[in-house]
């Protein structure tokens, strides 16, 4: 069962280097254009003039005409008024945003995700080919692999900047938070092979009558639910701001009379898959911990986890390329009552 795991593991690399090969040549070999989004900072003005104060209110006079829906008039849009108070003096200000001149090309950062896919998945072949030689497949079957973290750790955060670009999170400081936190996010996953395979030793000598590991095994399992509580925690924090702003979108659309019926139906498409996909990378430490603690152990279970965590890396890459290509050639237009409308 091991060899035979190990084998479908080695085969299951191989398809991921030419798949991540034709992923990465069809994305640059198709003329694209609009990848390249601008991004921008939240400041707060005080002390605001009279005639911003003026412009303000009319603003948001405007905003209430446009989004209203079934004569309901309260405001679904507007600049937020901001009141300070300095030396008993009262000011009034706002929130704007100002350009923060760093443009991200989304074309690029899927570039690097595809080109540091195919380089680990390429040194998995060449250890995988090294085994074959030495009639060896420890190191593929029964451990953690470090290396597969770190592949994570670089390419999920940039995964998660092209899904926030498709909802519109422009703001750089939101960008930087939703990646950097999705990529501690993927480097405890590390953590958690290590715990599980303290589990699947303890749960050995568990059935071999050894009393004093039942102590070990909780312990670990204690710690297994720390550590993967805080992951869920994370991966809520991430997806509930891309989804919040993408159903904030719809909303807007629905209420407010900017004669667009509804998005591109690929941007919700790439929003739902996404979290789909990367909910399931969750999923498969979660079904090690409950097979190894209400079954009793025929082997290790890091052999099947690597090909589910093969299988969702390519899934979930080689559909984000293709439909961020799909976005950004036809994909991303709409057709309303002025005309045609691309959203970029």
């Amino acid at each position: 069962m091991r060899i035979s795991v190990a084998y479908a593991t080695m085969i299951l690399n191989i398809v991921s280097c030419f798949s991540f090969l034709f992923f990465f040549l069809y994305l640059y070999m198709i003329k694209t254009e609009n990848s390249v989004f601008s991004t921008w900072t939240e400041n707060v003005v005080i002390a605001a003039t009279s005639t911003m104060v003026s412009t303000i209110s009319e603003t948001n006079k405007t905003l209430m005409s446009l989004c209203t829906k079934d004569g309901d008039t309260s405001t679904k849009l507007a600049m937020p008024d901001i009141l300070f108070s300095i030396n008993s003096t009262d000011y009034q200000g706002s929130v704007f945003v100002s350009n923060f001149y760093f443009p991200i090309d989304n074309k690029t950062l899927m570039g690097f995700v595809l080109t540091i896919s195919l380089l680990f998945h390429s040194w998995r072949v060449y250890q995988s080919v090294e085994a074959d030689f030495e009639h060896n497949f420890k190191h593929i079957v029964d451990e953690p692999d470090f290396l597969r973290w770190i592949e994570y750790t670089l390419t999920s955060p940039l995964q998660i900047i092209i899904v926030c670009s498709t909802v519109y999170i422009r703001n750089i400081s939101d960008i930087m938070q939703l990646s950097a936190l999705q990529g501690s996010l993927s480097l405890s996953g590390w953590t958690l092979e290590i715990l599980i395979s303290g589990l699947e030793q303890s749960r050995i000598c568990m059935t071999n009558r050894r009393d004093n590991h039942y102590q070990n095994f909780n312990e670990n399992l204690l710690k297994f639910v720390l550590v993967f509580s805080y992951s869920v925690l994370c991966h809520i924090i991430i997806w509930w701001n891309i989804l919040n702003r993408y159903f904030m979108h719809e909303e807007n659309l629905e209420l407010c009379n900017f004669g667009v019926k509804h998005l591109p139906h690929i941007l919700k498409n790439i929003v739902y898959l996404q979290c789909i996909l990367f909910s399931f990378f969750g999923l498969v430490p979660l079904s090690q911990v409950m097979y190894i603690s209400f079954r009793k152990p025929v082997g290790s279970t890091f052999g099947l986890a690597t090909l589910a965590y093969g299988v969702l890396s390519i899934v979930s890459k080689g559909l984000l390329a293709i439909m961020f290509v799909k976005l950004i050639t036809d994909g991303n237009c709409v057709y309303t009552n002025e005309g045609k409308v691309c959203l970029y």
